[in-house]
């Protein structure tokens, strides 16, 4: 608890006179001010003023959209070092003005409450802004892109964006392709990316266990501590060796497991006279003949057979080889219009 002498009533007169109008109401700038008030008398160096606001706003208990208003509200005051460096073309990085890196902190700060907030538009607008003046891409705004495009579904600007640099390289941004592709319906595009990150990482071969919650931790910074972070090894075993594999059973493999069950169940006239027909999806995963077919699929996951493409590069002796998938699997394939690579 702050003690709220006469020193402090001065200050917080000045601060809510200067920056009062940052804040959505007068108490949310009194605790913005009562938290830089103890960093100051903890013996907090106020090297820049504007950093340690974003600090405030970022610790405080406001509101996720009151945070957004209050950033933004800075951010309309201060960004001229942006547009000032996106027009001579230079490198805002390489600024010797302190003020110039607090409008980037600044900006990268909204930015990030956007997300938080799903304004996913307004987010990719910002990152776009902070590429144009960063191009080095010092914080790695082009991750946080990426995620954004695949928060937004939109093919069109992912295409546009990837354009910009060498994708092929970067392991975090095919992570997020492959999410991207799986979401927009692209599975032979998503089993390209994730063919094109094990090329990359040679802890991949354990086919991408895991889902978007991997990758958004990754982003965000949050799911290792930060020692663990350091080590080398952390991002290709969590990262890499563990994305899809979660997201594909439950965006595609389980959309046809559901009706394979259902025409199954059509077949089997006392399950329909019961009322089962319209199952629920828990219900449906208890059941005894959806515990088979689920057996069944898993080895076709744990072999990347991801879609019929795939399955046609085999022969039928290769793919008996695997385990798990015998005669009557392989006729019922032929049945679906499968055609085997020949001996």
């Amino acid at each position: 608890m702050v003690k709220r002498d006469k020193k402090f009533e001065l200050l917080l007169k000045e601060f809510l006179e200067t920056e009062g109008k940052n804040f959505p109401n007068r108490e949310d700038a009194i605790e913005v001010f009562e938290h830089i008030y103890n960093m100051v008398k903890d013996g907090y160096d106020v090297d820049g003023p504007l950093g340690d606001i974003v600090d405030a706003i970022d610790d405080s208990d406001m509101s996720v959209f009151d945070k957004v208003n209050a950033l933004l509200e800075l951010h309309e005051e201060n960004h001229s070092g942006i547009e000032m460096a996106i027009e001579l073309g230079e490198d805002i990085l390489y600024s010797e003005s302190d003020e110039d890196t607090e409008e980037m902190i600044l900006a990268d700060a909204l930015a990030g409450y956007y997300v938080k907030a799903g304004m996913y538009e307004e987010a990719a607008k910002l990152y776009e802004l902070l590429l144009k003046a960063s191009p080095s891409d010092f914080s790695e705004v082009t991750d946080e892109l990426t995620h954004v495009y695949v928060r937004l579904n939109r093919d069109d600007l992912m295409r546009n964006h990837i354009k910009r640099f060498d994708y092929l390289e970067s392991e975090p941004t095919l992570l997020l392709l492959s999410i991207f592709s799986i979401n927009q319906g692209k599975f032979d595009e998503a089993h390209y990316y994730m063919t094109k990150l094990k090329e990359l990482n040679k802890y991949v071969g354990i086919i991408f266990k895991g889902g978007f919650e991997k990758v958004e931790s990754f982003i965000e910074g949050t799911l290792q501590d930060e020692k663990d972070l350091q080590k080398p090894e952390v991002f290709e075993m969590h990262f890499v060796a563990n994305i899809a594999k979660d997201y594909l059973i439950s965006k595609y493999h389980y959309e046809l497991l559901e009706k394979f069950y259902k025409e199954e169940i059509e077949k089997r006239v006392i399950l329909i006279v019961e009322g089962r027909l319209n199952i629920s999806k828990e219900m449906m995963k208890e059941d005894p003949i959806f515990a088979g077919m689920e057996r069944q699929l898993n080895k076709f996951i744990g072999a990347e057979l991801y879609n019929k493409e795939i399955i046609e590069s085999y022969t039928e002796k290769e793919l008996k080889k695997l385990g798990g998938i015998g005669a009557t699997v392989i006729q019922n394939l032929k049945n679906n219009g499968v055609k085997f690579k020949k001996d």
